[in-house]
């Protein structure tokens, strides 16, 4: 029983060594150093509770803006633009946009799947 506990605290004490020191602030990471991984893109705040709940509504605040699928999948969520009217993200492989005569644009990017929803400054049939 002791060896273990021995071996158990002699692993910890390596795992802990293994790690890398921290830099000083404001110093650059060195050429050998591990760089950290990209951060993930944001998402809009008004998104989040909508990321991976098909059925949900989310009334964009700003346009132009592109979810990364990565980060949210919009998938089978209602999205709406005030005055704009609106569109539900469609299943599939992307390549698909969607529009309406406001002006309202959806577009589900192919192969990466992201979202962008566009709109113009004025809407109405010119």
């Amino acid at each position: 029983m002791k060896r273990i506990a021995i071996l158990v605290l002699t692993a910890a004490a390596v795992a802990g060594c293994a790690s890398a020191a921290p830099r000083a602030a404001g110093t650059a990471p060195s050429a050998t150093s591990t760089a950290l991984p990209a951060a993930r893109p944001a998402v809009p705040p008004e998104f989040r509770a909508a990321c991976g709940h098909p059925g949900a509504n989310v009334e964009v605040r700003k346009v132009p803006v592109t979810i990364s699928h990565a980060a949210c999948d919009l998938t089978g969520v209602a999205i709406s633009y005030r005055d704009f009217g609106g569109a539900t993200v469609p299943r599939g492989g992307g390549g698909t946009g969607i529009g309406n005569s406001n002006g309202f644009e959806l577009t589900v990017h192919p192969g990466s799947l992201d979202v962008t929803i566009t709109a113009p400054a004025t809407h109405g049939n010119a």
